[in-house]
């Protein structure tokens, strides 16, 4: 192997490397999406409606406007949040698929890394042109509802029920 091979090789075990640390950042940064969205949409509204429960001089019923206005509020925040969530699961697997790839053209290309796609060896979440959709994106995507749907309908039933 010559040195020139010894360095792409190198570069191509370097972007294995770093896709699969990019893989894990974008895990972070949605967990860290979600939980931050669901812990402000139910400590909000937990403060909002215990203060109604809790007021003795108003009936619940005439803070049914206040709840209706903030449950728009909050179904523009999930919409905003989603949006952003969606975001960060599509640049995940477009670096999913790229790594996919690699690995399959590594196993094809038996040991001359040259001729791997250079498209590969770019940057893949930030790439529009690069491809996303794979079971693993449509299962995210679904797990998207019940943090982002699942609550407002939460919302709807209690408003209904509490500050009727």
């Amino acid at each position: 192997m010559t040195e020139k091979d010894e360095v792409f090789e190198k570069i191509v075990l370097g972007e294995i490397e770093g896709k699969n640390l990019a893989i894990h950042a974008y895990d972070g940064i949605v967990w860290k999406i979600r939980s931050g969205f669901l812990t402000l949409l139910f400590g909000g509204w937990s403060i909002l409606l215990t203060g109604i429960v809790q007021t003795k001089d108003k009936p619940p019923a005439d803070y049914q406007p206040l709840a209706w206005g903030l449950f728009l509020f909050s179904l523009g925040f999930a919409f905003g949040a989603r949006y952003v969530d969606r975001s960060y699961i599509r640049r995940k697997f477009r670096v999913v698929l790229a790594l996919d790839r690699i690995i399959d053209e590594i196993g094809s290309c038996a040991g001359d890394y040259h001729k791997l796609s250079p498209e590969l060896l770019r940057v893949a979440g930030d790439n529009p042109a690069m491809p996303y959709d794979s079971a693993g994106y449509r299962e995210a995507s679904r797990a998207e509802l019940s943090v982002y749907l699942v609550p407002l309908v939460i919302l709807v039933v209690v408003i209904v029920i509490v500050v009727r």
